[in-house]
C-alpha cells in the first residue's frame, strides 16, 4: 500500500499507516471532477489522490477560494473552518479520493500507547498552526484596497516562498480572481497594465516579479 504523503503522517511508516487506517476506522470516498465535497464535521479528511479547491461562501453569496488541496492536503472543521457567517465546502478539480478519520480516534488515548499515534497528534497540532498562518496571510491580501495591491501582495508572498522572482501560480487565473475576491475581467485588465508598467512579466501561470515591483508593495 502506498502511504499518503502529508504532514499529518510525517514520521509514520507505511506499515504503521496501514495499521492506523484500521485503528482509526478510516473510510475512503471518491468524488468525480466538478463534484462538491462537503466539509466534514468532527472529522479530519486527507486528499489521497486528485486535487480540490477549498471554497467559502459568505452570507452575501460571495465565493472565495481559500486553498488548493493536492495529494496529502488536509481539511476539516476541526482545523478551524467553522465561521458563523460563512459556509465551507470543496470542489473536486480532478477525480479525487478522500480519506476520512473521526477526530476522536486521533486525539483519544491509544490503549497500546503507540508512538506513531502520538506522532500523528503532534502533527495535527502543527497543522492547525500552519492553517492559522495561511489564514492570516490570506486576510492580509484581502485587506488591500485595490486589485493591483491585492495582486502585488499575493505575488510578493509567492515569490518569497519560492525564494525567487520567478514562480508559478498554484491555480488558474479564474481561480486567482476568486482567491483575491475581485472580478475576473477587471483582474485581467489590471494584470495587463501591470505588465505594461514593468511590474511583472506573465506567461500563462508563470510569473516573474520585476525589480520595480518592490516599491509597489511597501
Amino acid at each position: 500500500m502506498e502511504s499518503v504523503v502529508t504532514s499529518l503522517f510525517d514520521g509514520v511508516s507505511q506499515k504503521e499507516f496501514a495499521a492506523m487506517r484500521v485503528c482509526f476506522k478510516a473510510v475512503s470516498k471518491t468524488y468525480k471532477k466538478g463534484e462538491e465535497i462537503p466539509m466534514p464535521h468532527a472529522r479530519v479528511a486527507v486528499v489521497e489522490g486528485g486535487r480540490a479547491s477549498l471554497m467559502k461562501t459568505d452570507v452575501n453569496g460571495i465565493r472565495t477560494i481559500f486553498e488548493q488541496l493536492r495529494k496529502g492536503g488536509v481539511f476539516g472543521d476541526v482545523l478551524g473552518y467553522a465561521w458563523a457567517d460563512a459556509e465551507f465546502f470543496l470542489i473536486a478539480e480532478e477525480d479525487c479520493e478522500i480519506l476520512y478519520i473521526d477526530y476522536e480516534h486521533i486525539v483519544k488515548r491509544c490503549p497500546n500507547a503507540c508512538e506513531h499515534h502520538s506522532t500523528v497528534v503532534r502533527n495535527l497540532v502543527q497543522l492547525m498552526s500552519e492553517k492559522t498562518q495561511a489564514l492570516s496571510e490570506h486576510l492580509e491580501i484581502l485587506s488591500r484596497r485595490t486589485t493591483r495591491e491585492k495582486l502585488m501582495a499575493y505575488f510578493s508572498m509567492l515569490s518569497a516562498k519560492a525564494g525567487s522572482s520567478y514562480f508559478t501560480l498554484p491555480f488558474s487565473q479564474t481561480s486567482l480572481a476568486d482567491y483575491i475576491c475581485v472580478d475576473r475581467s477587471a483582474m485581467m485588465r489590471e494584470l495587463k497594465r501591470m505588465n505594461e508598467d514593468g511590474l511583472i512579466e506573465t506567461d500563462r501561470r508563470n510569473i516573474k516579479l520585476l525589480h520595480r515591483a518592490a516599491s509597489e508593495t511597501k
